[in-house]
């Protein structure tokens, strides 16, 4: 059995657009979890954490 090359496969591969539903979902995925990681900062800068 022979192996692919791996070359040769990512150059048959068709490269296909995201449709506009990705493209919303990876909006909506990073927006928010950037707001998450904000909100995260903020309440540990105002209720830190005593031990």
């Amino acid at each position: 059995m022979s192996q692919p090359d791996l070359k040769d496969e990512l150059n048959a591969t068709a490269v296909e657009p995201l449709l506009p539903i990705e493209k919303k979902l990876i909006g909506w995925s990073l927006g928010l979890g950037i707001g998450l990681l904000i909100v995260l900062i903020a309440l540990n800068h105002f209720v830190p954490i005593k031990l």
